[in-house]
């Protein structure tokens, strides 16, 4: 019985660590952050998890030059993949691009290179 306070005060502290963790909010993003990405239109959020070594700068130059003709914002043949971090977390939309389901045309690893991908990944989670 001489260890249940201890095991209460180890319980506290664990509710009181996610409280805190819980209470940061959405958007922890600075007016320094949003006014530096918005010369290059890419959002400076965090990085999804797995996306530690993409560069999702270079992701939107991949994805103008191989993806945009198709995945138009204004539309074209297939979808505007606005939100689609809300469909896809980032480990899918690299799966997706990877290997696509028809009609999207297979660009990988023909195409567009591993980091490509993974940039291409890194840049779609910020639309």
């Amino acid at each position: 019985m001489q260890f249940k306070p201890l095991a209460l005060l180890g319980a506290a502290a664990i509710a009181a660590l996610i409280a805190a963790g819980c209470a940061k909010g959405g958007d922890q993003s600075s007016a320094t952050a949003s006014s530096a990405s918005s010369a290059q239109n890419v959002p400076t959020a965090a990085k999804p998890p797995g996306a530690a070594e993409a560069d999702a700068v270079h992701g939107k130059t991949v994805f103008a030059k191989n993806c945009a003709q198709c995945h138009a914002a204004d539309g074209g043949i297939g979808p505007a993949l606005k939100n689609e971090k809300s469909r896809k977390n980032y480990a899918q939309t690299v799966a997706w691009i990877k290997n696509p389901q028809p009609p999207m045309a297979k660009l990988f690893p023909g195409v567009i290179s591993e980091k490509d991908v993974a940039d291409v990944a890194a840049y779609v989670q910020t639309l």
